[in-house]
């Protein structure tokens, strides 16, 4: 049985699996890809942190790099206003053009094509308006995997140069702002432990709500080669809030929130408006607690800036020195009142 949301065959099919990294959205996209939904080419080569590959095409994630370096982004980004941000991209003409352009020639290949990258949820709104110009439907995959597990393998992939406070709020910011931003798409979430137990009765049921006809329309060959891409024993890290020592409040937002993001799952949008206000609810007050600790921090912030400034121009001031040394005193005056400007404006 399907949803409305489904599709007929001819119809462009964009399929956007936005949310979180290191959540399974490989596997989840892998799978959709081997039931001959497209993904483009070529992808980001696999490696020790996601030997089967990343399924993830590699112009897609440039082009996501270079737009998050415009606006001042990152990937792990929890600022509330960084949503503000990246949705102002859609309006860009330069970024859109790209963009269709390059979805052009992937629906050249496909009528049907899935998109993967952990930067395209701040960007949802500017593949929206992409595929609105090509006469593309949009379908959303979030995955949802417990918090504590998230953030172990980040550590493994990526190191432990981030914390675990910093990299679980970034979590709520991107979790709860692409929940917000595709109330109004054919959307599924999908638990990564549900796609590694029965990865078939998991992603029918998703499928049901997406709309892709994904088993209707995968030849036997394909079914074969999806199951083979579905390993348990990847299943590397643990779920423990304990491990990762987080601030209370911040721990009770995590808690909750994966809670309830939980209760969207297999559920159809009619029945999503009591969750959804919990996560409004949630929303606002991670933005409001996000806000607290800002005023609190303004003034160890404040001074680091005070610092980092003085450090600077220290670093001028010496290599002027130097240079004066080196090219006699002609460079000397020059440098001395280059030093003095400085020097008024980190006082």
């Amino acid at each position: 049985m399907h949803d409305e949301t489904s599709a007929p065959a001819g119809r462009r099919q964009m399929l956007l699996v936005a949310g979180s990294g290191r959540s399974g959205t490989s596997l989840f996209t892998g799978l959709t890809g081997r039931l001959g939904v497209h993904i483009p080419k070529p992808e980001v080569s696999a490696n020790r942190s996601n030997p089967r590959g990343f399924s993830e095409p590699r112009w897609l994630v440039d082009y996501h790099n270079e737009l998050l370096a415009s606006v001042d982004v990152v990937v792990e980004d929890g600022r509330p206003e960084a949503w503000e941000l990246s949705d102002e991209v859609a309006s860009d003409p330069k970024a859109l053009e790209r963009l269709v352009d390059w979805l052009a020639e992937q629906f050249d290949e496909n009528e049907r094509i899935v998109l993967k990258d952990p930067r395209l949820g701040w960007f949802v709104e500017l593949h929206r308006a992409a595929a609105a110009g090509l006469g593309a439907d949009v379908h959303v995959a979030t995955m949802l995997r417990h918090p504590a597990e998230v953030m172990r393998s980040r550590e493994i992939a990526y190191g432990t140069r981030t914390n675990n406070t910093t990299r679980v709020i970034a979590w709520l910011t991107m979790m709860l702002g692409i929940e917000a931003r595709t109330r109004d798409l054919p959307r599924a979430i999908i638990r990564y432990d549900d796609l590694l137990a029965d990865w078939r009765t998991s992603l029918t049921e998703a499928d049901a709500l997406i709309g892709m006809r994904l088993f209707e329309r995968a030849t036997d060959e394909q079914l074969a080669d999806a199951a083979d891409l579905v390993d348990p024993k990847l299943h590397r890290s643990t779920a423990d809030w304990a491990e990762l020592e987080l601030p209370p409040h911040v721990l009770d937002l995590a808690r909750r929130t994966y809670d309830t993001y939980g209760r969207l799952v297999g559920v159809a949008a009619s029945g999503q408006g009591e969750t959804r206000a919990e996560l409004d609810e949630l929303r606002q007050e991670l933005r409001a607690y996000y806000d607290e600790c800002f005023d609190v921090a303004r003034t160890r912030t404040g001074a680091f800036a005070r610092s980092e400034k003085r450090k600077a121009a220290r670093r001028v001031r010496q290599e002027m020195r130097q240079a004066a040394d080196q090219e006699g005193p002609r460079v000397t005056a020059y440098a001395r009142r280059a030093v003095d400007r400085l020097r008024k404006r980190s006082s």
